[in-house]
């Protein structure tokens, strides 16, 4: 069985394609090539539409190859029979173990020096570290409603407790984006996005919304997801209007790269984000999964008495795949703020469990 050409060229725009002659089979490296990563689906399905140009496929990865462009919205896939549901859904849960040098949401355990002024802090409000077990559960889903057109959705919450100290820490995330094809490999993304942190001595609540134009574009033999776009972000105190942008490409053999940034307004007499760059690159180790991420940010704006405050901070870390169930990831963080009490720097681990999906 395989896919033609003319009309899969413009999968996106018609959601449909037909049978023509074919000289070689997709070979399992382009399908690893395309979905071994952590791209959008999106960007994964284009990739694998266009290696399946002019290819003999088995009727296995025919099949999987015309789930996923149901689900992107085009009900007539391949031309095979069935079709995706409006709707799906899934429900997990996740153990958690964690490592946090501040558990409990204090202040650093020096005194805070301005000037000619010195401050000693309460022993009882600085900060603790510690090991976090505990567990977390989340459903996502996909909401088809036209042809290229859907809304993903993920809603998560976990608690973590750190026995040493007697601490919880309580996390909530919300995710939702509406996607929309305009014209072929032209789309327009409506995103919203929530979390709370709440800890024994701080609760931290962030909220956004965001407005973006989304082009896909094959070069070579890379294939690129390219976003850039505005987004209101609503803090307790304050909120900020930012530019953002971002690259998503898969290259070929499997390896993934990814640049997002963001740059924001300046909020008087408020510590907020002016920029910030982050810089992903995926690949295989040992046949295994294996990712290294560099971010790196710079705020301002902020005034303690009188004091300006702003604050670089650089952080790195890198995850592998141990087992099909266990990832493990190492890294390193600091920040070197104007006010040194603020400055920080503390190596960071973790292990991550793959979800048990109902």
């Amino acid at each position: 069985m395989g896919v033609g050409n003319s009309r899969l060229a413009r999968w996106l725009r018609l959601g449909a394609v037909v049978t023509l002659p074919f000289a070689s089979l997709l070979p399992d490296a382009a399908q690893a090539s395309c979905t071994a990563n952590s791209a959008e689906t999106r960007l994964q399905s284009f990739c694998l539409i266009e290696e399946s140009k002019g290819k003999l496929m088995l009727r296995e990865t025919l099949m999987a190859l015309d789930s996923r462009i149901k689900r992107e919205g085009y009900a007539r896939g391949l031309g095979l029979p069935g079709h995706a549901a409006a709707h799906t859904s899934t429900f997990s849960v996740t153990p958690i173990l964690d490592y946090s040098s501040n558990v409990n949401g204090g202040n650093p355990a020096r005194p805070l020096v301005l000037g000619e002024l010195t401050f000693d802090g309460d022993p009882d409000f600085y900060r603790k570290e510690g090991v976090l077990a505990g567990v977390g559960a989340s459903t996502s889903g996909r909401l088809i409603y036209g042809p290229g057109r859907y809304a993903d959705y993920s809603i998560g919450a976990s608690y973590l407790h750190s026995p040493g100290n007697d601490a919880a820490i309580t996390r909530v995330s919300l995710n939702a984006c509406s996607k929309n094809q305009i014209v072929a490999l032209w789309f327009v993304d409506a995103c919203a996005s929530g979390s709370r942190i709440d800890r024994e001595l701080s609760d931290d609540l962030s909220r956004a919304v965001t407005l973006s134009a989304v082009r896909l574009l094959k070069q070579d033999s890379s294939y690129h997801q390219f976003k850039g776009g505005l987004r209101r972000a609503f803090a307790v105190d304050y909120d900020q209007n930012q530019f953002v942008f971002g690259i998503e490409t898969i290259r070929p053999r499997g390896v993934y790269t990814s640049i997002e940034g963001s740059i924001g307004e300046a909020i008087e007499n408020e510590l907020a984000t002016r920029q910030s760059l982050s810089a992903t690159i995926g690949t295989t180790f040992g046949k295994r999964p294996l990712r290294a991420t560099l971010s790196l940010s710079h705020s301002d704006g902020g005034k303690l008495l009188g004091i300006d405050r702003a604050d670089q901070s650089q952080s790195i870390s890198v995850s592998y795949t141990l087992t099909p169930r266990l990832t493990l990831s190492l890294g390193y963080r600091q920040t070197d703020s104007s006010i040194d009490y603020f400055d920080d720097a503390e190596p960071t681990f973790g292990i991550q469990f793959a979800p048990i999906a109902f």
